[in-house]
């Protein structure tokens, strides 16, 4: 009997075990993770035995919990913590409606910072809008090929046709390639996070698009400990400000 209940609770210890949580100062903080709703800014709490952390989705950069990511993201006047369900240029987003307990509502976040909820009326007009700069999408949404059951393929397809675009060589794109060099040979914790990190830069730069404050100071954060990029990153870094 003893052997049994020890066997039906190891899944669920295990599986507490894997989630985590990614701070903007690039610490992995390991536990029990709760994601906790408020009016402006999500929280998110952390239990390792009797000891609890809480933070605020300011204050993070990913969240892992049973096995589903989860990122902070503006919406309205809130600062969400919204299960991210497809990433890349265009990211799908599922959310919480004001409420309701599931993640039923959905909305897209695009790199360059724009972003919309997914519409239940005129579908068609506000989603081709919003893709404009794909014609090879929006006219596939405006003739019905694809529709609001399809919002995955949507996101698929204009990440794909986005990515075909020819990128301006920038200074700044420069500089990435050589932080990228120095990266790449080194060993340390989020080389992976780093890496997309770069790639999503360099994506805004030959778009001549902003790069989010957020975007660089996490960037900062995991490459601190990587003494040789330090040289690399300043220049990525005061380029970034320009």
């Amino acid at each position: 009997m003893i052997r049994l209940l020890i066997l039906m609770c190891l899944p669920a210890a295990l599986f507490a075990q894997s989630d985590f949580i990614v701070t903007m100062k690039a610490d992995t903080l390991k536990g029990t993770v709760r994601i906790l709703n408020y009016d402006h800014i999500d929280r998110v709490q952390v239990a390792v035995g009797n000891k609890k952390e809480i933070l605020t989705a300011l204050q993070v950069l990913t969240v892992s919990m049973g096995g589903k990511t989860y990122k902070p993201v503006q919406y309205q006047n809130r600062v969400m913590l919204m299960q991210q369900l497809q990433g890349g240029y265009l990211s799908l987003y599922a959310f919480r409606i004001a409420n309701q307990a599931s993640y039923d509502g959905r909305f897209f976040q695009r790199l360059d910072g724009k972003t919309l909820e997914v519409p239940n009326m005129a579908f068609k007009r506000i989603m081709a809008n919003f893709l404009d700069d794909c014609v090879a999408v929006t006219d596939k949404i405006k003739s019905g090929d694809l529709d609001r059951k399809e919002i995955e393929q949507i996101v698929i397809e204009y990440n794909a046709c986005v990515q075909k675009a020819q990128p301006v060589v920038t200074d700044l794109v420069l500089a990435i390639i050589e932080l990228r060099k120095k990266v790449q040979p080194e060993n340390f914790d989020h080389k992976t996070e780093v890496l997309e990190m770069l790639a999503d830069i360099e994506q805004k730069a030959g778009r001549n698009e902003t790069i989010p404050n957020y975007l660089m100071d996490g960037l900062k954060s995991y490459l601190a400990p990587v003494a040789t990029a330090q040289k690399e990153l300043e220049t990525v870094v005061q380029l970034a400000k320009h």
